[in-house]
């Protein structure tokens, strides 16, 4: 699935330009990967549920309020993992 950033953002000491980036979850290392622009970030994320409750791979990309955006992966099988940008 794809999410657009419409600005630069950072994720602990990873800086992200804006543009458009395929989302995947690696669970087995507790990451979110972004691929877009010919280039992959990996972010670190935190995994907020155990059991998800949707049948389907969803992602959503909100804002928190201010700076910060969440960045939301539900799976089936792996649950639910959260990471946080911070937009400039």
């Amino acid at each position: 699935m794809k999410v657009r950033l419409s600005r630069a953002a950072i994720c602990g000491n990873i800086e992200i330009p804006e543009g458009e980036y395929m989302v995947a979850l690696q669970s087995e290392s507790g990451q979110i990967n972004l691929a877009g622009g010919g280039r992959d970030y990996k972010i670190p994320a935190t995994k907020r549920r155990n059991n998800s409750k949707s049948k389907v791979t969803s992602i959503q990309y909100y804002s928190g309020g201010g700076k910060i955006w969440s960045l939301v992966v539900q799976t089936p099988k792996h649950g639910e993992w959260v990471a946080m940008l911070e937009v400039k």
